[in-house]
Parts: structure tokens; C-alpha cells; sequence
């Protein structure tokens, strides 16, 4: 299982990794879209060990120990980055099963049409990754390398761990 340090370094290769797929085919936004959600996946598995000293091996397992309504947990968020992460898993799932990022199943399998991941996606997705690095930059003693990124969607906006080229 993955040390805090192991986690910190997955996910800024992965934030390298986004730039130079966003560089090279400035398309395929739900690769992109997924590149952000494993980018924070390791994000948020890098606090849950340095607050619990454990790996979580399922979503459910890390959605519920950082949830910040969760009152017993020790690696519990606060309101905005736990929202944002829950966003990038809503965003991620769109994008590798062309379901609806609000899509809930409730025992029974719905039908319904694919979705399409698009660049309005991937700036959702920017947003909320920008987010949850800033919580890490801010908690712990870690600074990430601007990540470059290109895309129509973001050209007016400003983050604080990406660059828009």
C-alpha cells in the first residue's frame, strides 16, 4: 500500500501526465476528465494515511472516511473539498461509462442515453482538482508544479495550480 509520499508523487506524475495529453491531442476530454479524478484519488489517499496510517481499497471506503458528517473519522474533509471530490468521482464515471455524472443506481439498472464527456466537463473537472490540491498545499508541507493545461472552457478563468495556455 501506498506511504503519504508514494501518493503525492503518483498523482503530480499524473498532473504531468494530464498537460502533455491535453498538449497532444487538445481532445479525448474524457481521458482528461479521468487523469483529474485519479490525480485526486491519490490526493485524498495521501491524507487518509497521514491521518488514519491506512489505505483504503474501495470508493465507498474513501468516501465515507473522509466525509465530513462522518463523526467518529479521522481523515474527514472539509465541506468543499469533500464536495469536489465526490464531483470528480460523479465526473470520472461519466466520463469511463457515459453515464450521467448525477446517475444514482437504486437496485434496478436504468436505462438511459450515453453521455458524452465534452470540455465543459473537463473545466468542471480542473475546478474541483484545483481545489482539492490547494486543501493539500495548504495542510500539509507539499507544493505542486503548475500544471499547463489547454482548453476553450477556461481561457477567462484563474486557478491557483493551473496554468491556462
Amino acid at each position: 500500500m501506498g506511504s503519504f509520499s508514494e501518493h503525492i508523487n503518483h498523482s503530480a506524475n499524473n498532473l504531468e501526465f494530464l498537460s502533455k495529453v491535453n498538449h497532444s491531442i487538445n481532445a479525448s476530454w474524457d481521458w482528461q476528465v479521468t487523469i483529474c479524478f485519479y490525480s485526486a484519488l491519490h490526493l485524498i489517499n495521501s491524507h487518509i494515511v497521514s491521518k488514519t496510517g491506512k489505505n483504503y481499497l474501495s470508493h465507498s471506503q474513501v468516501a465515507e472516511v473522509i466525509n465530513p458528517y462522518t463523526q467518529l473519522s479521522l481523515a474527514k474533509l472539509d465541506e468543499e473539498t469533500y464536495l469536489s471530490y465526490n464531483k470528480l468521482f460523479q465526473l470520472s464515471r461519466r466520463s469511463r461509462y457515459l453515464l450521467n455524472e448525477n446517475f444514482q443506481k437504486k437496485g434496478v439498472v436504468d436505462v438511459q442515453p450515453a453521455c458524452i464527456t465534452y470540455d465543459k466537463h473537463f473545466k468542471k473537472a480542473i475546478y474541483h482538482l484545483d481545489k482539492i490540491i490547494t486543501y493539500i498545499s495548504t495542510n500539509y508541507p507539499v507544493t505542486f508544479k503548475k500544471t499547463n493545461v489547454s482548453c476553450l472552457e477556461l481561457k477567462h478563468l484563474r486557478f491557483t495550480n493551473f496554468v491556462i495556455v
